[in-house]
């Protein structure tokens, strides 16, 4: 271990800092039909939209992904639909370059035409944006006339053409109780995942925060509101936003929300806009190198106060879920206090958790596993060293650590297309393989997965009081 210096404490962290992102979140254009008013984008109000990258830029950063070793990309604006053609070419491109892809869009721009041709390029996934069930609100939040009814033709449009849809809305004072509603709307739409999450002003203009805002109370309602929607539907529910694990109290409970730090903070996040300037978040309007001067390493480099827990703010010392929470949102915590290493305005202190996170295995699996199961490790997986480990692309942006005498084992297998069980990994380590297993990073016909996936984006290694597995009645 090292030690990091805060502004006011020391934070002791593990020394498996990345050498390049898992996951970039390219902005192609900042040209957009909508002009929503709690756009994170800070170059909104300055360009008016006029940059975007084109076909030689775009080539030159696949190239750099590739070299790199990124996993996966999103490609986002501005709307990427309105610079159809450049996101095509930029889906193929990354695709044929065996990187995976999805595209974050209103789908206000969305045709048939249109769609056909992104699933033919190789797209499976699009994130689409949601705003309100009223049709006037729509129109008001995007400043755009029939704004509803193009958000809804276009997820019908997605779903119906063979891409899979998730729907995120940004929760405000204005929509919160709506967020059920939405989200049955969105299910009967064909839409797999509803994400819903608190509004983070935009770093550029703070000046109407209070009035979008939602506080501790109105943040666990629409949790709960989540929860509710997934009973009654089945859909998938989430956050984007790192919500402090101390609000919600209840670990049990609110499971589905536990595993979503922030990727920002755990090195797997990037962000690059039209122009080549880059950004840690999303939201930040601090910028780390015009990515086509200094290039995709030395770029990322400049974060690293993101990635050495620089930012983690001082009242979460001590706490068990300081690796999965990571402090909350640091760039909320920049909107409140102006430091990256403030609380974010959602947290309340260890002291509220009052229901334990419990990572639950399944003790037929792990009896399997120790009985001799055969084991597979799938051809999707992907590889990446490090100094000291590797990393394990599971699909899409979904990535975790192992360690190097995992991975060798693991890539021999998958090499010779072979299966394996616990004799070739070793006796006693019927756990592991069975987190792996949890986690979709090995397979096994010889194991019916029957338990709950609940919590699974949670790395139990990262649990600093994981001592036992429980148990399902």
């Amino acid at each position: 271990m090292e030690k990091v210096e805060t502004t006011n404490f020391v934070f002791e962290v593990p020394k498996r800092i990345y050498s390049a992102p898992t996951c970039i979140n390219l902005e192609i254009t900042e040209a957009c039909n909508f002009k929503c008013g709690h756009c994170y984008n800070p170059w909104r109000e300055e360009s008016f939209g006029v940059n975007s990258l084109t076909n030689k830029k775009m080539d030159w950063l696949i190239n750099e992904f590739v070299e790199n070793k990124v996993f996966h990309v999103i490609f986002s604006g501005g709307e990427p639909m309105a610079k159809f053609d450049l996101l095509e070419y930029g889906v193929r491109k990354a695709i044929s370059n065996g990187l995976s892809v999805s595209v974050n869009s209103t789908l206000s721009l969305a045709t048939p035409e249109r769609i056909i041709r992104l699933r033919e390029a190789g797209l499976d996934h699009i994130l689409a944006s949601w705003y309100d069930i009223d049709p006037d609100q729509t129109e008001k939040i995007t400043a755009t006339k029939g704004a509803y009814e193009k958000v809804v033709n276009g997820i019908k449009c997605a779903v119906e053409n063979g891409i899979r849809v998730s729907v995120n809305t940004i929760v405000t004072n204005n929509n919160l109780d709506s967020i059920y509603n939405s989200g049955k709307i969105v299910h009967e739409l064909g839409a797999t995942q509803f994400i819903a999450h608190r509004v983070v002003p935009p770093a550029y203009d703070r000046t109407d925060e209070k009035q979008h805002r939602i506080n501790q109370d109105m943040s666990v309602q629409g949790l709960d509101e989540l929860l509710r929607l997934k009973e009654d539907t089945g859909i998938q529910v989430s956050t984007l936003i790192s919500y402090p694990l101390c609000l919600l109290g209840d670990l049990e409970k609110y499971q589905d929300f536990v595993g979503r730090g922030c990727p920002t903070q755990s090195g797997h996040r990037f962000n690059i806009n039209s122009t080549g300037d880059t950004h840690g978040c999303v939201m930040e309007d601090k910028d780390y190198g015009d990515v086509f001067k200094v290039g995709l390493k030395e770029a990322f480099k400049n974060t690293i106060k993101w990635r050495d827990k620089s930012y983690y703010y001082e009242g979460c010392k001590g706490c068990d879920y300081l690796e999965i929470c990571q402090t909350g949102c640091r760039m909320d915590a920049f909107a409140a206090t102006g430091k990256m290493n403030g609380k974010d305005p959602l947290f309340k202190g260890k002291k509220f958790i009052f229901k334990p996170y419990k990572h639950v295995q399944d003790p037929e699996t792990l009896s399997l596993i120790r009985n001799g199961a055969h084991l597979e490790i799938p051809k999707r997986i992907r590889w990446r060293q490090e100094d000291g480990f590797n990393l394990l692309n599971i699909r899409w942006a979904n990535t975790i650590e192992v360690s190097d005498e995992v991975a060798v084992i693991l890539k021999r297998h998958q090499k010779a297309e072979s299966t394996f069980t616990i004799d070739d990994f070793g006796k006693g380590r019927e756990l592991e393989l069975a987190n792996l297993l949890y986690k979709e990073a090995i397979v096994s016909d010889d194991i019916p997965l029957k338990i709950k996936r609940r919590g699974v984006s949670v790395d139990p290694e990262k649990l600093t009081k994981f001592d036992n597995v429980v148990f399902p009645d």
